[in-house]
């Protein structure tokens, strides 16, 4: 009998964000790192956007973008207030139990492009 649990399912970008747009509110970037035996490395791999999710009762998550060159930048959100409305591409998501045995959202995307 096979157990299947959270850690088997994966998420699309309607159940992540609440609408089939990817559309969510970007608060901070930053740089994400490599790992290479369990330790970080010095080289960035990806973005780490956090949002918030309005159409998903604001729901919030850190989504890894793949795209380094995305048109997102810390400076960007601080000249508008700390918010800007992205949509993510190719938004997927799983789950993920950390050592304290909690289940924790593990969200990427290939890219995201700045609404508003």
């Amino acid at each position: 009998m096979n157990n299947i649990g959270p850690r088997d399912l994966q998420l699309n970008t309607n159940q992540i964000t609440g609408n089939t747009e990817g559309t969510a509110i970007a608060l901070s970037i930053t740089d994400g790192v490599g790992y290479a035996d369990g330790k970080p490395t010095d080289e960035v791999v990806c973005k780490k956007v956090s949002v918030v999710c309005p159409d998903n009762h604001y729901k919030s998550v850190t989504v890894k973008v793949k795209d380094l060159k995305i048109p997102l930048t810390p400076e960007l959100l601080q000249q508008s207030g700390g918010q800007k409305k992205v949509k993510f591409k190719n938004l997927t998501g799983k789950f993920w139990r950390n050592n304290a045995g909690e289940y924790i959202l593990s969200a990427s995307a290939d890219s995201l492009e700045v609404i508003q």
